[in-house]
């Protein structure tokens, strides 16, 4: 488990200082690897639009794509001071809570919660929600300041019918945003980011990248809707079922998403 911002101060670290320009608006990116800015307007021969969820590139290069869309629940993120722990996911009814270590001790803890979109809280309301949740999940959220405390809803992007378009190429959650069931956004990123890199065309780049992605997002879906059932049949059944399969049959199932080579 890696802690992003150290992710990105290892990518940082190999990028040339003036290559960066932060601070610059994007307003409108066009097949012709044109690109509308706050600072002007620049030409490339190849634009890559790692721009995100609410990505400029994907609604002005593919204007009538799909909307993100609300999975129904929302995650918060949050890292606890230094415990000995293994990492672990519970799934309660309707909620969800996760943790694991860190590299230098601090645990990263992730709540998922059901709830309308854009529903408001704060580090007191999860410490009620999960009060009578399994050790150590209360005693990591008694550690935890109101302050380190992310909350953002979970979205997922709607199949794209490609991720390139004239010049343009999409990456990441601007091509295929899928909700934290599985771990995988960023890393889908990086994998996209090694494919496109290597790849002799960007026809070459989609044909590698789309079906697999797309796949992920798919089975993070199918994880998000099981983990939050409501129904006591249906938890109930959940449950009985998870404990009875072998551990192996968890590895096996991950095997198609942790099984890549460039």
């Amino acid at each position: 488990m890696l802690h992003r911002a150290d992710l990105l101060d290892v990518l940082r670290s190999a990028v040339p200082e003036d290559a960066l320009h932060a601070g610059i608006e994007v307003r409108e990116v066009h097949t012709d690897g044109t690109v509308v800015h706050a600072g002007g307007v620049s030409s490339a021969d190849l634009v890559v639009g790692a721009d995100g969820i609410r990505s400029i590139t994907r609604r002005t290069v593919f204007p009538h794509a799909p909307a993100p869309r609300y999975a129904g629940y929302r995650t918060w993120r949050m890292i606890a001071p230094p415990r000995q722990v293994r990492s672990v996911e519970t799934w309660g009814k309707g909620d969800r809570f996760g943790y694991a270590p860190l590299p230098d001790g601090r645990v990263y803890c992730y709540a998922v919660v059901r709830g309308p979109e854009g529903a408001s809280g704060d580090i007191h309301a999860l410490r009620r929600r999960f009060a009578d949740w399994h050790d150590p999940i209360p005693a990591l959220l008694d550690s935890v300041a109101d302050d380190v405390l992310l909350g953002h809803d979970s979205y997922e992007l709607p199949d794209l019918p490609s991720f390139v378009s004239g010049r343009v190429a999409l990456l990441g959650d601007a091509a295929h945003a899928m909700t934290p069931n599985l771990g995988q956004g960023g890393c889908q990123a990086l994998e996209d980011a090694v494919v496109l890199g290597a790849a002799g065309d960007l026809g070459a780049y989609d044909r590698a990248r789309r079906p697999r992605a797309q796949m992920i997002v798919r089975r993070s879906r199918r994880v998000g809707v099981v983990a939050h059932w409501t129904s006591p049949v249906a938890v109930a059944a959940r449950n009985t079922a998870m404990r009875l399969a072998p551990g192996s049959a968890l590895i096996r199932s991950m095997e198609p998403v942790l099984n890549w080579t460039p």
